[in-house]
């Protein structure tokens, strides 16, 4: 009887401990908290620029030896006025010190530059992750609660962020809030 009466206390102890450590380290804080509201206004926005597309994080020297070079148009409408997108964007940025993106701007005119020293597919979200900016079919910018709408050459695309860029595409963006 001796011997299981130290097994018993052993349990007991090691649940007892397991139990201690648990709620140390938070394990049941969920279950203990159920009562608390989520706060809609403290959840963050899920931003596509988190995560750079690996083809965001290539970066150029300069235009000689591209394999690739081309320029489609983007323009992007919110609630009826144009944003402009700013030059130099995807120049000389944390990622590519003194260098350039595979997508970038030079001006404001919305004209992007695709290039790379061979020739790949580049979807329309490397250049949102260079700029560092959301756009997918939830949204662009912090603009996530009405409707979006991409169009490439005049005829709507719902590929948003997989577009693959192609030379002289005129991509417009625009979202229309709910009022």
């Amino acid at each position: 009887m001796k011997g299981n009466n130290s097994s018993v206390i052993v349990f007991i102890l090691s649940l007892t401990l397991l139990i201690f450590v648990s709620i140390e380290q938070g394990y049941f804080d969920n279950m203990l908290n159920n009562s608390e509201e989520i706060n809609e206004d403290e959840l963050e926005l899920f931003d596509t620029s988190d995560a750079v597309h690996p083809l965001g994080e290539d970066c150029l020297d300069g235009h000689d030896g591209m394999a690739m070079h081309f320029h489609p148009y983007l323009t992007i409408i919110v609630d009826d006025e144009e944003i402009p997108i700013p030059s130099n964007t995807g120049i000389d940025t944390t990622i590519c010190p003194s260098a350039m993106h595979v997508t970038h701007t030079h001006d404001d005119s919305g004209k992007l530059h695709v290039e790379h020293t061979e020739v790949v597919d580049v979807p329309l979200e490397v250049f949102f992750d260079v700029w560092g900016v959301h756009f997918d079919e939830t949204g662009i910018f912090d603009y996530r609660d009405g409707d979006i709408e991409m169009k490439v050459d005049g005829e709507i695309s719902n590929d948003y962020q997989n577009h693959l860029l192609e030379d002289a595409q005129q991509i417009i963006i625009t979202y229309t809030s709910h009022e």
